[in-house]
């Protein structure tokens, strides 16, 4: 299979360098959640833990034979699945069946370290536009109501009401207003959240995003009663190939009605990851 990129290939050198042009102010806007003990992780991925695994005082009392100088360090180790926190989706996360993006035998790429195609080790740093999807704003509320569906209309409404339109190779991020209930309410922010449904998945697939990502656990609407499990995974990831951020932070570019900036993402390379935290941030 040769492409292993999907959509971020068409993150082009000319797109970049007129991203490049879009800050004036000189300001970043971290989006990324801290990661922490007891922060909001599905039980599908398992739990996060972060321990100090070396201390001043042990490092000091391990090397005080050697140590004129007298060194101390301090060294923490982490245990995480690859999509915890704020993290991007590699073209390998989701089938349809079997079948992967490009019509991959998942059976067939499937090692016991990941797979040997589509991996997050696969994706190239994303360097493009953003535009801010701000869908509370526009419906004129603080945070959608549990298990909202967004509509390609909220979308196209949302960025006509900013004066803005999509571009070829942009990443699109989506606001819900959620990402209030992290740490707050974690039982709630990984429960029935509001999200993008299908129709309004396969409309930004036809507007050739680089990327796309939301502010909630799932990227997709995640409805009561629902027969469906995250089909906006399977358009766009799936047949698409546009990854996906999710658990972003997009509360003080709405604040600061910052819907248009230099977009910055870059998954750690994992060899066959299906997935990667990150810490995107917006420049403007």
């Amino acid at each position: 299979m040769s492409d292993q990129v999907g959509a971020p290939a068409r993150i082009t050198p000319e797109r970049i360098l007129a991203a490049l042009r879009l800050p004036t102010r000189g300001r970043m806007v971290n989006l990324s959640h801290t990661l922490e003990n007891g922060m909001p992780v599905p039980d599908f991925h398992g739990p996060f833990l972060m321990t100090t695994h070396r201390t001043v005082r042990g490092t000091l009392d391990m090397y005080k034979e050697a140590n004129e100088n007298r060194l101390g360090s301090i060294v923490c180790r982490y245990e995480l699945a690859d999509h915890t926190g704020t993290h991007i989706d590699a073209l390998n996360h989701a089938s349809e069946g079997f079948e992967l993006y490009g019509g991959l035998d998942a059976r067939e790429v499937t090692t016991d370290t990941g797979t040997t195609a589509l991996g997050v080790d696969t994706l190239p740093p994303i360097v493009t536009r953003g535009v801010l999807a701000d869908i509370p704003s526009y419906l004129g509320v603080q945070t959608l109501d549990d298990g909202y569906e967004i509509t390609e209309k909220d979308i196209a409404g949302a960025l006509r009401s900013q004066g803005l339109s999509l571009h070829e190779g942009d990443a699109l991020l989506i606001r819900t207003g959620f990402s209030r209930f992290w740490m707050v309410d974690n039982a709630r922010y990984l429960g029935y959240s509001p999200g993008v449904g299908t129709e309004a998945a396969e409309w930004i697939a036809e507007q050739r995003v680089s990327v796309t990502g939301a502010d909630n656990s799932s990227y997709d609407v995640v409805k009561r009663g629902s027969s469906k499990l995250f089909p906006c995974h399977q358009i766009l990831l799936k047949r698409a190939g546009i990854p996906l951020v999710e658990n972003l932070v997009l509360e003080e570019l709405s604040a600061m009605h910052v819907t248009q900036f230099l977009f910055v993402c870059t998954p750690l390379r994992f060899r066959g990851g299906a997935g990667s935290p990150v810490t995107p941030v917006a420049l403007f």
